[in-house]
């Protein structure tokens, strides 16, 4: 979602937050606007920080860019999880409900199951696989895998985000960002 939008921040559980990042960021936005970009984007996980809150992000940045843009806020996840499903959707949940019921078939002829027989339908590419929940490597109680690859692709999110005719981002705010030298 960050790359696809070109989001100017990112707020998520694996990376923690604090103020002066989303001071920073809000200033990012502030000089795309300035610069002509017509939005900028953030993305904050409901659990990215128990303290920087929807509503807490929206007035920070409200504030700051009072002069130069609006701020809105939006929850998607309650968007992505409530709509009907498309066509291809119905089409794959009929596809899974039958290469399930064949696997649960030839699993419950076997005389006894071990717990490599637990498995998660899951799509690698564009071939359905039945992976042991023993072998995933997931934090369980958070619900994500313990191995998170995407986050080497940050600094490429955040060059992907800057306003035009800047060369680089560094992970500190003040080499792209004109208002954090004046803190």
């Amino acid at each position: 979602a960050v790359v696809s939008t070109q989001s100017t921040g990112v707020y998520i559980p694996e990376q923690h937050v604090n103020i002066d990042q989303l001071q920073c960021d809000a200033y990012r936005v502030m000089d795309k606007i300035i610069q002509g970009c017509k939005r900028g984007i953030i993305i904050r996980n409901e659990n990215s920080s128990p303290h920087y809150k929807n509503d807490f992000v929206t007035a920070l940045y409200a504030e700051e860019g009072k002069d130069k843009f609006v701020t809105r806020s939006a929850v998607l996840g309650h968007i992505q999880q409530g709509y009907s499903p498309s066509p291809f959707d119905r089409a794959l949940a009929a596809s899974f409900a039958c290469k399930v019921y064949r696997d649960i078939v030839k699993r419950t002829t076997k005389p006894e199951l071990t717990p490599a027989d637990l498995v998660v339908v899951g799509i690698r590419g564009s071939v359905t696989t039945f992976t042991p929940v023993l072998q995933l490597k997931m934090d369980i109680p958070r619900r994500v895998p313990v191995d998170n690859w995407w986050l080497d692709l940050k600094p490429l999110v955040q060059t992907l985000a800057l306003p035009p005719n800047t060369a680089t981002v560094q992970d500190n705010c003040t080499d792209t960002c004109t208002h954090c030298d004046e803190k």
